[in-house]
């Protein structure tokens, strides 16, 4: 798979990281010095990211087609579930998956917002125990994992000063 122009993947490998990349973000909001190089925009990058942390605390509306979960749960959970995995852009999500997909309206505050606020869950404890749609059962700490990793890759696309 080609890696698109302008992704850099970003090197945060824990959740204090991944919160001080955000505080990162929303210092260079306020300076006009946030952007994009992908195909969506800040905010939906973040509620992107944002809604599938919510998820994996709350519960999926989907599933995947039996044939995924298998492959998921064999070969892609134990790839995509270790610390510092690197996801590479380009997968397309399913359809089924819609309620993970970013708003077309949605701001940089917005998609701040979400994110700020499942990443505090996280950090004031709560456990993330909802099987995923497509590797299955997960640990908490193998969710950690998996976000982080999805995240550096759709920030990854987010250019703004460290």
């Amino acid at each position: 798979m080609a890696i698109p122009a302008g992704w850099t993947p970003k090197h945060f490998h824990s959740i204090p990281e991944l919160r001080e990349s955000l505080t990162c973000m929303q210092r260079a909001h306020e300076t006009g010095d946030l952007t994009t190089t992908g195909g969506w925009t800040v905010g939906q990058n973040l509620e992107h990211c944002g809604k599938f942390i919510q998820e994996s605390f709350d519960g999926f509306s989907f599933t995947m087609p039996l044939v995924f979960r298998l492959l998921g749960s064999t070969v892609l959970k134990p790839l995509y579930t270790k610390p510092k995995s690197q996801f590479k852009p380009g997968i397309k999500a399913p359809k089924s998956a819609a309620d993970l997909m970013p708003s077309s309206e949605i701001t940089i505050e917005d998609g701040l917002a979400l994110m700020s606020a499942q990443v505090a869950r996280i950090e004031s404890g709560e456990q993330m125990t909802q099987a995923s749609p497509l590797f299955g059962k997960l640990t908490h700490e193998q969710w950690v994992n998996l976000h982080l990793n999805h995240c550096r890759m759709h920030f990854g696309f987010l250019q703004y000063p460290e």
